[in-house]
């Protein structure tokens, strides 16, 4: 039933011409680039150099990418990367992903939050934007970011964050950034 009331939310918003990339680019965008900064080729060719490289390398590497995320223009995760790591902490389940974002976004906590520990530390948490937004606009938007970016969380991003779990934590939320292991 609670599919088919969405269902209906959508068709009605989407005949006034309101699309959920359209709630995007107006309350969102301004925070969060559509993709990240690096292109598929120039991200390949960075895992290929992070693999082939000392521990010596690996931290010079990590601190140029975190310069260059230093001087980026948004001050959010890349949306791309948000809607990736979401899917994959919530299973791939679009109702789970939506419920969370139409809530996540009108009360967003560290607590409640999947970013990884480096992007708390690097944006802190956003601002409750999605209270500016009605009900319908909070649905339009959290099944669009679903829908639009296609792929999965990359596996190596999860190592870097602990991805195992820890005993009474939620898996991938040590705090710490890495589990060392």
């Amino acid at each position: 039933m609670k599919k088919v009331l969405l269902s209906i939310v959508f068709v009605g918003v989407s005949l006034f011409g309101i699309t959920g990339e359209d709630v995007y680019k107006i309350n969102c965008a301004s925070c969060h680039a559509m993709q990240g900064e690096l292109s598929p080729e120039a991200k390949a060719e960075m895992k290929s150099m992070m693999r082939e490289a000392t521990d010596e390398e690996r931290v010079k590497l990590r601190q140029q990418m975190q310069e260059r995320m230093q001087n980026s223009r948004k001050n959010a995760p890349p949306m791309l990367m948000v809607s990736l790591r979401l899917k994959k902490m919530l299973d791939g389940d679009k109702e789970k992903f939506v419920t969370f974002v139409d809530d996540y976004i009108q009360n967003p906590s560290q607590d409640k939050g999947y970013c990884m520990p480096m992007a708390y530390k690097r944006f802190g948490v956003m601002p409750p934007i999605g209270k500016g937004m009605n009900s319908d606009e909070r649905q339009l938007v959290s099944a669009w970011l679903y829908d639009n970016f296609k792929g999965t969380w990359d596996s190596s991003e999860e190592a870097q964050t602990c991805g195992k779990g820890h005993k009474g934590k939620k898996k991938g939320k040590c705090g710490a950034g890495k589990c060392g292991k």
